[in-house]
């Protein structure tokens, strides 16, 4: 009986430390967002999609996003949201939703939400232009 208490035991605790290791991501991270396709949809709005890359190594693809932001006449501000997929091979796997409004000068979303590795983050992510096709995405996330 202690046999078999001590097997049940020695794997229960083997599948948390296996639940807790494929739960693990990195939680302030960068990435290159290369713009693929953009369409203006109507006056004041438009989608993109972007395959997002490796910072070291930019051959090295290591997801995708897609987004829509609507430009508001009114506060000039973009009202943004959008998701980032990640393939695992580089900060975690799975998906990230963030949303909000941009403005001159501000250019963070909120991180609200995610599936995957990424199940239940928050946080901000901070967009910075390196040319007119490309940005550097700072994820600074927590759970």
């Amino acid at each position: 009986m202690h046999k078999f208490l001590l097997g049940v035991v020695i794997a229960v605790l083997g599948a948390g430390l296996l639940a807790s290791s494929a739960s693990a991501f990195d939680h302030h991270f960068n990435v290159l967002s290369k713009q693929t396709s953009s369409k203006r949809v109507g006056h004041t709005k438009f989608r993109f999609k972007d395959e997002l890359l490796n910072p070291k190594n930019r051959q090295d693809r290591v997801g995708r996003d897609r987004g829509e932001c609507k430009f508001n006449i009114q506060t000039h501000n973009l009202k943004c949201h959008a998701v980032a997929h990640l393939n695992g091979k580089f900060a975690g796997s799975g998906d990230i939703r963030v949303r909000g409004d941009m403005g001159r000068g501000d250019h963070r979303l909120n991180v609200v939400g995610g599936s995957g590795q990424f199940n239940g983050v928050a946080g901000k992510l901070k967009i910075q232009t390196l040319n007119p096709r490309v940005d550097r995405l700072h994820f600074d996330l927590t759970r």
